[in-house]
């Protein structure tokens, strides 16, 4: 479409002297994201009306208004109504008048941005003085208008576009570098979600600003009191195998509380030996430490090596901010983490409840929950499906709840009739579930650990991958230390044998990924198994180790 540029000239006392241009649209209305023309009146809608260019031409669309839109007094009726040269618009009771201009003959220079700007000095009924500004003092290109409120710019940029509009002009290389790493480390402390990236993603970026051939943070353990390793960066592989820090500088830091800049560790003959130094090829360290106002957290270690130069003052301090600048971001996520921690306790001691009632299966929970996670690791499950079996394996029986005494402890086979009152765990968990809000992402582990890969499972008969893949993983791990744990009515299937089956139901009972996943694992499991099991039984079918409380 090759049409001119919009101009609506506000006529009416309350907004006299301003005018808005588009190339495109602009969208009226009063105090909503959305909108172009803010008009703050109460004649005026939310979405009033929008002006927009049509292979017609500029058309008025009303939007549902209050109060209506006209076009030289008469009310736009109908879809749109094209618009002319000099027509007066109104909204509510406040008016405009159309121009065009040819594009590119902008006087705002912003293109479909909307845009307005006052012409002459007039003060708006009910403005605050500063609102009132003539012409002289009012910048163009203001946003929206009204006489209530201007905006004096906009911009709809990239984070990166952000942080290069603000950081370039004026400024030297060295200090430009410095406030983008600043930045960005305020930047990831906001964006990155599990405490592992967050500390990944600041150390990766100062190790790369800052140029060090190494980075590592260390946190103090809260039950030890001693630094512990928690991040690593290397600037190149062939540093893998060469240290991580020098510990003596680290400690120094933290005891003394100060960041420390040692710029040449072969002065220090004692240092300069330490086995941690040597070993790093290490010849200049930065120790930055990591405090809010309220804890020490730990130390930011930097180093370079013998063909770098050593780092300066300036480093140093930049070390020091980026340190400051990310330490209550740190204690955050710690504080999260912690509490994350207790909720998966109080997960698995609610999961225990089942345990307490039914005798016959006592640590069958921990033991599914750690094979569940061991596979889920094996599959690479993402950061929301590891949580969700940590979370969701200990209380896949939660159901068993409401499972009667008398079935439930029942030290023989159960009959035909005792088995589907049993099935009925798999709902009744789903319910318990339903009531906690943090909890429902795990529903479909407690409801659908029974369904069965060729859809004969229970409770919905579900085949295949319309399951989770988290509630196909605990049926696999729960049919397993199902068919490995001893019962009244049976003894224990030996390993070979459960693995055996696992490997002959797959594709029927199980999900085929998940069983070959499993047995790939076998001694990992067969370790998990030893810690928990004192002795082993013998052969029995899978079908009885499915009923199993």
């Amino acid at each position: 479409m090759n049409h001119p540029s919009i101009v609506l000239v506000g006529q009416s006392s309350e907004v006299r002297g301003l005018r808005w241009e588009s190339e495109n649209r602009l969208r009226i209305g009063r105090f909503t994201n959305d909108i172009d023309v803010v008009m703050n009146d109460a004649s005026v809608s939310p979405h009033h009306a929008e002006v927009v260019a049509t292979r017609q031409g500029w058309v008025v669309r009303d939007l549902g208004s209050m109060y209506g839109t006209y076009v030289n007094g008469s009310a736009v009726t109908g879809r749109q109504q094209v618009l002319n040269e000099n027509d007066e618009l109104r909204f509510g009771r406040l008016v405009v008048e159309v121009t065009f201009v040819p594009r590119g003959d902008s006087t705002t220079g912003q293109g479909t941005v909307a845009t307005a700007q006052r012409d002459a000095p007039p003060a708006a009924a009910g403005a605050k003085p500063e609102a009132a500004a003539g012409s002289a003092a009012a910048p163009r290109g203001l946003k929206t208008t009204s006489s209530f409120l201007r905006v004096q710019a906009t911009t709809q940029q990239t984070w990166e576009q952000a942080i290069q509009s603000v950081t370039s002009a004026g400024m030297r290389p060295w200090q430009d570098k410095h406030m983008r790493a600043l930045l960005r480390a305020s930047y990831s402390v906001g964006q990155v979600a599990s405490p592992e990236e967050l500390l990944q993603s600041i150390l990766d970026d100062a190790v790369g600003v800052l140029e060090a051939q190494r980075g590592a943070i260390l946190l103090v353990d809260e039950e030890t009191n001693h630094l512990r390793l928690r991040s690593l960066s290397l600037s190149r592989p062939t540093l893998r195998n060469k240290g991580t820090h020098s510990h003596t500088l680290a400690a120094c830091c933290y005891q003394s509380g100060e960041s420390l800049l040692c710029a040449d560790v072969r002065v220090e003959a004692d240092l300069f030996n330490a086995q941690s130094v040597a070993h790093g090829a290490m010849t200049s360290i930065i120790c930055a430490l990591l405090r809010t106002p309220r804890q020490r957290l730990g130390v930011l270690h930097l180093d370079r090596g013998p063909l770098q130069a050593a780092f300066g003052r300036d480093e140093f301090l930049l070390a020091d901010a980026l340190a400051a600048t990310v330490s209550v971001g740190i204690e955050s996520a710690q504080l999260v983490e912690k509490q994350r921690q207790q909720f998966v306790q109080t997960v698995a001691a609610l999961g225990r409840v089942v345990e307490i009632r039914d005798l016959y299966t006592a640590n069958h929970t921990s033991r599914v929950t750690e094979y569940a996670l061991l596979l889920g690791k094996e599959l690479r499950v993402s950061p929301q499906e590891h949580s969700q079996l940590q979370i969701g394996t200990p209380l896949h029986d939660i159901g068993k709840v409401g499972i009667e005494d008398a079935i439930l402890r029942k030290p023989g086979q159960l009959t035909s009739d005792e088995f589907e009152h049993m099935k009925l765990h798999t709902v009744k968990g789903a319910a318990i579930l339903e009531t906690v809000p943090a909890l429902k992402s795990v529903i479909p582990i407690a409801r659908h650990h029974h369904e069965r890969w060729d859809g004969c499972g229970y409770p919905d008969r579900l085949a295949q991958d319309s399951t989770s893949l988290v509630a196909r993983i605990v049926a696999v791990a729960d049919a397993f230390d199902a068919m490995t744990s001893d019962r009244p009515y049976r003894k224990a299937l030996p390993l070979d044998h459960a693995f055996a089956e696992l490997l002959t139901k797959a594709g029927t009972h199980f999900d085929p990924v998940c069983v070959n996943a499993f047995v790939a694992l076998r001694p990992q499991v067969e370790a998990v198994h030893r810690q928990r099991h004192a002795t082993f039984g013998s052969v029995d079918l899978l079908n009885m180790a499915l009923q199993d409380r």
